[in-house]
């Protein structure tokens, strides 16, 4: 029997030993980079429906842009039925609280005189304010307005009074929702009188345009910047006092009676609604913001010309781009993403939150038209965290973009990924950016 011949290894080298090392690291190195550049999630943004309604305000019913041009779409929003529900003012509040809608416009000033029974509605976006309250007299009436008196010489003061003074007794149409009463009784208080002192004419804003125009009434106060236009550079109106007038010669500042004449326009919804829904309020603000810098951008005329139809259907009018425009500029000054901070931050501003509601909160109290209690003004305005979470979202996008680009190439689903979230971050949609950038680098 022979035995078998044992098999013995040939030595390993030192050389073959580091060969075999570094091939050994580099499949390593080169499995951790496969798996590094694998993105390990990718996330999805949920369809939501949004039930919105607007007041037929030029300066409310540009929400409708939103879905006409797709910007909820990109953050996952349908608005129902394609459009704004239209509803008066009286109707926001009761709607929201019943459920009906779930996003509105709103003039905060019919909010502010009943904080003590409206305590669910909350401001998620203030987008301007307004500043377009004005009395107006037909020029075949022969009445004199503040800039006549000015042009004669005379002070502010008495011009004021003078101006007024001419209303008394005076048949006066003024809106018929409360929202300009404190406007047109200050206004009339610079002559020593209220709008007690005059035959006032509550009337639907249309209605009192009909009436001015055939000579009816000698003095007009809508509440809507399209009958002011219509009247004032359609009708040629004149006019008697304006807060515009006003904001030139009143002192402004905090504890001005100025901050009684301004008040903010909003987004609002419910607290409830807020709570439980506060991602589709992040997007649905973001294209908010995406739809005012379309229309303060350099595609303002098309834009202002695609509005033009809705809400000439929705009030009778007949606006145009350049009517649009001076409304949005001159009327409701626009508060776009780049004016947020001093809203919310500047107590130097004039219109610092604190500034115009404070005080006019403490004169409703003084007024008995408050109860004496203490107002949550920051629990209020939702709109100033989420202003603040936005931006600090906006900040942690653009630690991440930096860390992309650091990072050199990256794998194309990352890449991917990278694209969308700078896409997002490029329509104000920091909620998102966020996630797909952290996606990206993961």
């Amino acid at each position: 029997m022979t035995k078998a011949r044992s098999q013995t290894s040939s030595p390993v080298t030192r050389r073959q030993v580091l060969v075999a090392g570094t091939a050994a690291a580099a499949i390593t190195a080169s499995a951790r980079r496969s798996a590094y550049a694998q993105a390990a999630t990718t996330p999805s943004i949920p369809e939501v429906t949004v039930r919105h309604a607007v007041v037929s305000y030029t300066n409310h019913a540009w929400t409708v842009l939103a879905a006409k041009k797709g910007f909820l779409k990109e953050v996952g929003i349908t608005m129902d039925g394609g459009a704004p529900k239209v509803l008066r003012d009286q109707q926001m509040v009761p709607q929201l609280q019943n459920g009906e809608v779930d996003i509105t416009t709103m003039y905060f000033g019919l909010i502010t005189q009943a904080l003590d029974k409206v305590t669910n509605v909350k401001p998620i976006l203030t987008y301007s304010y307004w500043q377009g309250n004005t009395i107006l007299t037909s020029p075949k009436q022969g009445f004199k307005t503040v800039d006549d008196f000015l042009a004669q010489g005379m002070p502010w003061e008495k011009a004021a009074a003078a101006a007024m003074q001419q209303m008394k007794g005076q048949k006066f149409t003024i809106t018929a929702n409360p929202s300009t009463y404190p406007w047109n009784d200050f206004a009339l208080g610079l002559g020593g009188m209220s709008m007690k002192d005059t035959q006032t004419v509550p009337i639907e804003d249309p209605k009192a345009v009909q009436l001015a125009i055939s000579d009816q009434v000698p003095f007009a106060a809508p509440g809507g910047a399209v009958q002011i236009y219509q009247l004032q550079y359609q009708a040629g109106w004149k006019p008697v006092m304006s807060t515009r007038q006003m904001i030139k010669f009143v002192p402004g500042g905090p504890g001005s009676a100025l901050n009684n004449l301004l008040n903010y326009d909003v987004l609002q919804c419910t607290q409830e609604y807020l709570d439980k829904n506060r991602n589709t309020v992040l997007r649905w603000c973001a294209a908010m913001y995406k739809t005012m810098d379309y229309m303060f951008g350099p595609q303002q005329e098309q834009a202002f010309t695609e509005y033009a139809p809705f809400i000439n259907a929705n009030t009778g009018a007949q606006m145009d781009p350049k009517s649009i425009k001076f409304i949005f500029e001159e009327l409701d000054p626009f508060y776009q993403w780049k004016d947020q901070a001093q809203i919310w931050e500047d107590p130097n501003y004039a219109l610092f939150y604190k500034n115009v509601y404070d005080f006019q909160i403490k004169k409703y109290i003084t007024d008995g038209t408050l109860p004496k209690q203490t107002y949550d003004i920051d629990g209020l305005f939702q709109a100033k965290p989420i202003f603040l979470e936005m931006r600090e979202l906006k900040a942690k996008s653009e630690v991440l973009m930096k860390k992309l680009e650091g990072a050199g190439t990256v794998a194309p689903d990352r890449a991917e990924l990278a694209k969308l979230g700078k896409a997002h971050y490029a329509g104000f949609n920091y909620l998102d950016s966020t996630r797909f950038l952290e996606a990206a680098t993961a």
